[in-house]
């Protein structure tokens, strides 16, 4: 099997979409706090079957559904920490029993398996992952996210996925911490802004600050934008860009936006072109493109077919 840096040096790299959305397409009732990580317990069967929907549309990466499963999360909603634990690395051996039964009947075109970590504001379940209004000590973020980060580690992940970052000092700690724990690379998304002037991480740090933050650390392999709309994507790629050598993430939503106070996603005025967007991003460079929340194997079969 191919490392994540032989797979993005090979080329342009399709990643998955939304696990949530196909859940609920399929029935799968969301859990008030743990949100799609309830299914690892309840529903593994469709988590393997979303897994492989995305194989199928082209993603050559895919990731854990463990974006809100971290073990205080767990823990609260009435499991023990080794039964945390045990879900967080569940998770983690259904994307890759997923990934094998596509290489099987595609030899030559084995997908990776990234670990999903989001931030300490998916846990607070208030919409501050895309706003960032916490703050943790550096000691108290790696806390809160090491459990997690070692039983992804131990369940075997390529990479780590620090996505929908709004604050670059919990970014910072997750990611001392992970080439503390583990030898993965990282990729790093951040949840960013744009109010007229600079592109902006949803706490007001500025993205090309954290976009020489990421160039320095030997951890990170890739670095860019994700959950974010995408008329936000080509701006924060020229950001990222001007800071950086390394190669770039986008991964947007479909343009709808959350509504922390009902719980529910406002729609978009019109889909997504992906085919009109793509090569723009590419252009700017971004090597690994996928969708994140609302977007379905439909529109990564789009993505693969203008990386194609």
């Amino acid at each position: 099997m191919g490392s994540f840096t032989d797979l993005l040096a090979a080329g342009p790299v399709v990643l998955d979409g939304a696990m949530a959305t196909e859940l609920e397409a399929r029935s799968v009732p969301m859990h008030e706090s743990l949100w799609s990580a309830a299914a690892i317990d309840s529903a593994p069967e469709a988590i393997g079957a979303v897994h492989a929907a995305y194989l199928d549309a082209g993603a050559r990466v895919i990731e854990t559904n463990t974006y809100q499963a971290s073990v205080l999360g767990l823990t609260d909603a009435g499991a023990r920490p080794a039964q945390a634990r045990g879900l967080i690395r569940d998770a983690a051996e259904l994307a890759r029993l997923a990934v094998e039964d596509r290489a099987d009947r595609r030899p030559g075109r084995r997908a990776l398996v990234a670990g999903s970590i989001g931030p300490f504001g998916a846990y607070l379940c208030d919409g501050s992952e895309y706003t960032g209004t916490y703050e943790l000590s550096p000691a108290e973020y790696r806390v809160f996210h090491v459990e997690r980060v070692r039983a992804l580690a131990e369940a075997g992940v390529d990479v780590l996925a620090v996505e929908t970052m709004p604050r670059l000092d919990e970014a910072r700690a997750l990611v001392g911490l992970i080439a503390a724990e583990t030898d993965r690379p990282a990729w790093v998304c951040f949840q960013v802004r744009r109010d007229g002037g600079p592109v902006v991480l949803a706490d007001g740090t500025p993205l090309v600050e954290a976009t020489r933050w990421a160039q320095e650390e030997d951890t990170v392999a890739a670095v860019g934008v994700n959950c974010v709309a995408p008329a936000l994507v080509a701006p924060a790629l020229e950001t990222l860009a001007s800071g950086t050598g390394k190669p770039l993430v986008c991964y947007p939503n479909s343009g709808e936006a959350w509504d922390a106070r009902s719980r529910r996603w406002r729609p978009a005025r019109t889909p997504v072109d992906w085919a009109r967007l793509v090569p723009g991003w590419l252009a700017s460079g971004a090597r690994l493109i996928g969708g994140c929340c609302r977007t379905r194997p439909a529109d990564i079969a789009r993505i693969a077919a203008a990386l194609r």
